[in-house]
């Protein structure tokens, strides 16, 4: 029964295999990159029209893990050493991937106070969650909780591809403070969802049976062959044959969602903040849900030798496969995307130095991941900005990010990354991300003039400018 060792075997193989990367730290303060916007709706453009080059305007990559780099669980043998990854794990710890592409995004301001703004984006983002109880179970065997036994639920995978279209809107308020949102509607691609159950494991003290109640159930949006036997229990499944245009056109599967900001110009700290992707996805097309209710039986004690793991998965996996027997549906379901929480300030050092810190927090399937990270950020007289990073996240301390725009009167190339380490030492990181794109802009460029930074409360952000400052900038009396 192949089903079964294709949706939990993968689980266990992945998380032993994936560790390297995350985030987009680097992007929240820089305020003159437009695509900050993204992460803050408050934030508002320093000239009139911004315009992403055509299919070049965003493209993010992030991969991550909550709890383990590659040389924690290799032991300088280049196999999985699994003793060193229990070592080193949270109770829950997650591996994550997002790749993000903005093939179209445009922003204007309307008038002075307030600001319109559109993305295209293509989303797909996958996230493995493992419990350390399970995970110490494979490692070290069943006779740790003879006796005793142990509850836990289920690793899983939550992958989906995913549409965004993603519409904006940011007004300055009397107090000079921005509030800013997206609604964005979504249409889902493909998706693989992996319900989060409860597992209850007995091991017995004397014989060292173990007794698993479980009841997995596996959810997949794309389009599968199911074959079952009399008893309606799943023999086999495969993927259908791929057709392009009936899968890239597919707005079948709607979903909506919100981000909130703020940006509060202060003396002496412009604080800001934002709380994104509150929203879900309902899954109708080519779905697929496989479950089962009941229990396995794996006879006598596990062995619970760490330099050859792959007998005694092999072992459970032949359990699994003799006594899980998996039903087929073709019911919808729902899929929630995962809220992240950014909060900040700065402080104005000089007129074109900034110093910065925010938190981000983002939730993962059964707890939130936070990360501290603080910024020194230097701005140019005509648009450009530089930034070096320093964040804590996911239990590592040693990300170093880089950001810089070059541009900003007619053009602009940026570039960003939470952590330049990562590839001299790509088996050492835990978090590594890059961000890149070209912007187009209208309205910015003076002739005959130098543009010079106001002295009040900004950091040279056109955002930060009272009336008479913008009307003076743009050359209007």
């Amino acid at each position: 029964m192949g089903l079964r060792l294709t949706f939990f075997t993968p689980v266990l193989v992945l998380s032993l295999t994936i560790g390297k990367a995350q985030q987009s730290n680097s992007l929240f303060l820089m305020h003159r990159i437009p695509q900050s916007n993204l992460i803050n709706p408050a934030v508002q453009i320093d000239c009139p029209v911004y315009v992403g080059l055509p299919f070049l305007s965003s493209l993010h990559l992030n991969l991550n893990s909550t709890g383990f780099s590659y040389a924690d669980i290799a032991n300088g043998t280049g196999n999985a050493y699994l003793p060193g990854l229990v070592s080193q794990m949270h109770s829950w710890d997650y591996l994550s991937e997002e790749i993000h592409y903005s093939p179209v995004s445009f922003g204007f301001m309307y008038d002075n106070d307030q600001y319109f703004s559109f993305a295209w984006t293509e989303r797909v983002e996958s996230k493995l969650f493992v419990s350390k109880k399970l995970m110490s179970l494979v490692a070290n065997g069943n006779t740790q909780y003879a006796g005793n036994g142990l509850v836990t639920s289920n690793p899983g995978i939550n992958s989906f591809y995913y549409r965004e279209f993603s519409f904006g809107y940011s007004r300055r308020l009397q107090s000079d403070m921005l509030v800013g949102a997206h609604a964005k509607i979504l249409f889902g691609l493909a998706g693989l969802y992996t319900r989060k159950n409860r597992i209850n494991i007995e091991i017995d003290g004397l014989t060292y049976n173990t007794d698993v109640s479980w009841g997995p159930q596996v959810n997949v949006a794309y389009p599968l062959s199911v074959t079952t036997n009399a008893q309606g229990d799943v023999t086999e499944v495969s993927a259908a044959s791929f057709s392009p245009w009936p899968f890239f056109l597919n707005f079948s599967n709607p979903g909506i969602a919100f981000d909130f900001g703020f940006v509060k110009p202060n003396d002496p700290i412009t604080w800001s903040g934002s709380i994104l992707d509150i929203g879900l996805i309902w899954w109708f097309k080519s779905t697929s849900r496989f479950s089962n209710d009941g229990h396995f039986i794996y006879n006598g004690a596990t062995p619970a030798d760490p330099t050859d793991p792959n007998q005694y998965i092999d072992m459970l996996a032949d359990s699994i496969n003799n006594q899980v027997q998996f039903q087929y549906s073709r019911n919808s379901f729902v899929s929630l995307l995962n809220p992240k929480l950014y909060f900040g300030g700065t402080y104005k050092v000089t007129s074109q130095l900034i110093a910065g810190a925010h938190l981000r927090t983002e939730w993962y399937p059964g707890r939130p991941v936070v990360g501290l990270t603080l910024s020194a950020i230097a701005l140019a007289k005509k648009g450009s900005s530089f930034s070096l990073t320093y964040s804590v996240m996911n239990g590592s301390f040693t990300n170093i990010g880089a950001a810089f725009n070059l541009g900003g009167e007619s053009f602009q190339f940026y570039m960003l990354t939470d952590n330049f380490l990562a590839p001299f030492y790509p088996e050492k990181v835990r978090n590594a991300n890059l961000r890149f794109g070209f912007n187009l802009f209208w309205g910015c460029k003076q002739k005959k003039k130098k543009l010079s930074f106001p002295t009040t409360s900004g950091e040279g952000c056109f955002w930060t400018w009272d009336l008479n400052e913008k009307r003076k900038h743009h050359g209007v009396k």
